[in-house]
C-alpha cells in the first residue's frame, strides 16, 4: 500500500528517486523507535532534539489509537529543511511521503509527520483479509488519528459537505479504483478529511481492533457485524449532530471558493474582470530578479522572456523563483511555451500551491499533500498556454487559456512566486501578480 502512496502523487508519472537520501542526510540520532536522519549543519539538525521527543509521542498516540501495545520495528525518519529540499533529494513531488519503515518529512511540519507515521504503522498491522482497499482507507485512517487538519475537525469538514449536499455516497469513495484520480475529478471536495471523519467514526464506534481488520481486507460484515450501508447511516447520523460554528462554517465556505451551498457561480468559470480585477492593481514581473542559483535567466533584448533551463531544482522540476517579496493571497499569471523535451510547465505560489500543465495528463493543482485538483482534458500541447493561478482564503483556482479547470484547498503561508518546467526548457512571458489587500 505504501508504494501506491509514494507513487500515487501524480498519476502515470512516478518520480524516481534522484539521490540516495541516506547518502545526503548523513547525520543520525537514535531513539527507542526511530533512526532520525538529517543533513549536518541544516535547520533540520537544529530541530532534532525536539523532533525526537515529539516523534516518540506521535508513536505512543498512534499505537493507542489503533489498539497496539508496541511496534517492534525501527523507523527511519528523514528530516528535511523544507519541501523543496525533500523533493530535490528524493525526487518525489510531494510534501511528505512514506515507504516501508521509512518516512520523509519537513522537520517543522508536525501534522505531516504524524500523518505519514500512521501509514508506516498501518502497513505492519498483523491482520489480513482477502479484500483490497483503495487509498480512501489509508488517508482516512491517518487523518482520523490527526482528528484536526489545519485546525479544523475532520467531522466538521464531512458535516459541511453533507449539509451542502456535496457528500458523495460512501460506496463511490470506497470503490474508486484510483482514489487520487477520483479526487482529481472532484475539485473542491476535501476527500482526505471526509475519509478521516469516516474512520474516526469507525474507531470511536467499533474500536481499533475491528478497524484494523477492515483496513487490512476483512469484509465489513466480518469486521463490524454489519454492511457498509448501515455504517454509512450511522456515520451520517453522527455528522448531523456536528455543530458547525458560524466562524468555522464561514471558513469552510471560504475554502470552497466563497460560494454558498448549491451555488454554482458560473461567472467564476470565466476569466473576466470580476476575477482579474482592475489592470491598475497588477504588477509586472518583467525582468524581476531570479533567486540566486535557480535555473532561470532573462533573455537579452526584445520582449521580456524568462527561460527556465530544465535543470532539476525541486524534485524533477526546474523551478525559478522571482521577485524579492513573499506573497500571501494573490493572483498570478504567465504565458508558458514548452521547448524541446519539455513535457510540463507550471507556475506556483510556493511549493504548496502549484498549477501544473502536463503533456497527455492534464492540469494538476498541488498543495502540501499532493495532487488535489485535476482536469484531464486540459493538457500541454506543442504551443504556449496561458496560466492564471489564484490563491485566496485557503483555496486555489487555476485557469488555462481562460477556462477554470481546477480548484482545491491550499496552505496560506507566505510564499514566493515561481515558474517551472520538467523534462526540458520552457519560455515564460507576461509574468505578473496582483496581491489581495483585504
Amino acid at each position: 500500500m505504501l508504494a501506491a502512496i509514494l507513487f500515487g502523487v501524480l498519476p502515470s508519472s512516478p518520480f524516481p528517486l534522484s539521490q540516495d537520501p541516506a547518502a545526503v542526510l548523513t547525520g543520525v540520532e537514535k531513539t527507542p523507535q526511530f533512526e532520525i536522519r538529517f543533513r549536518p549543519g541544516s535547520r533540520a539538525e537544529a530541530s532534532v532534539d525536539r523532533v525526537a521527543a515529539l516523534a516518540e509521542e506521535d508513536m505512543a498516540r498512534i499505537l493507542r489509537e489503533v489498539g497496539l501495545e508496541k511496534f517492534p520495528h525501527t523507523i527511519r525518519l528523514f528530516l528535511y529543511d523544507d519541501v523543496p529540499e525533500l523533493q530535490s533529494v528524493t525526487g518525489v513531488g510531494s510534501g511528505g511521503h512514506s515507504t516501508t519503515l521509512e518516512s520523509h518529512v519537513p522537520h517543522d511540519n508536525d501534522q505531516t509527520r504524524l500523518h505519514e507515521l500512521v501509514h508506516v504503522v498501518a502497513e505492519k498491522f498483523p491482520e489480513e483479509g482477502p479484500e483490497s482497499r483503495n487509498l480512501f482507507s489509508a488517508e482516512g485512517l491517518s487523518n482520523a488519528v490527526l482528528r484536526f487538519v489545519h485546525g479544523v475537525p475532520v467531522d466538521a469538514v464531512a458535516a459541511f459537505h453533507r449539509k451542502r449536499g456535496t457528500l458523495p455516497p460512501l460506496s463511490e469513495m470506497l470503490g474508486a479504483p484510483d482514489f487520487y484520480a477520483w479526487l482529481g475529478e472532484h475539485p473542491g471536495f476535501n476527500g482526505y478529511d471526509v475519509a478521516g471523519s469516516f474512520f474516526r467514526y469507525l474507531l470511536d464506534t467499533h474500536g481499533p481492533q475491528k478497524v484494523r481488520r477492515y483496513y487490512k481486507g476483512v469484509s465489513a460484515r466480518q469486521a463490524f457485524g454489519t454492511e457498509i450501508p448501515a455504517l454509512e447511516k450511522g456515520w451520517h447520523a453522527r455528522l448531523d449532530r456536528v455543530r458547525l460554528r458560524p466562524g468555522l462554517e464561514a471558513l469552510l465556505v471560504e475554502r470552497a471558493g466563497g460560494r454558498t451551498a448549491g451555488e454554482k457561480n458560473p461567472k467564476e468559470g470565466k476569466l473576466d474582470e470580476a476575477v482579474l480585477g482592475p489592470a491598475s492593481e497588477w504588477r509586472s514581473l518583467d525582468r524581476a530578479k531570479v533567486t540566486e542559483g535557480d535555473p532561470g535567466r532573462w533573455e537579452e533584448g526584445g520582449k521580456p522572456t524568462l527561460v527556465v533551463s530544465g535543470e532539476k531544482s525541486q524534485g524533477d522540476w526546474s523551478i525559478a523563483r522571482l521577485g524579492e517579496t513573499s506573497l500571501g493571497d494573490a493572483i498570478v499569471r504567465g504565458r508558458a511555451e514548452p521547448l524541446a523535451g519539455c513535457y510540463g510547465v507550471q507556475i506556483q505560489i510556493g511549493p504548496h500551491c502549484q498549477a501544473m500543465v502536463l503533456r497527455g495528463q492534464g492540469t494538476f493543482l498541488y498543495n502540501e499533500v499532493g495532487g488535489e485538483g485535476h482536469d484531464p482534458r486540459t493538457s500541454l500541447g506543442q504551443g504556449p498556454v496561458e496560466i492564471v493561478l489564484r490563491r485566496r482564503g485557503g483555496r486555489a483556482s487555476i485557469w488555462i487559456d481562460g477556462r477554470l479547470v481546477a480548484e482545491a484547498g491550499v496552505e496560506r503561508s507566505l510564499a514566493t512566486f515561481a515558474v517551472g518546467s520538467v523534462g526540458g526548457k520552457a519560455r515564460f512571458t507576461g509574468l505578473a501578480v496582483r496581491e489581495f489587500k483585504e
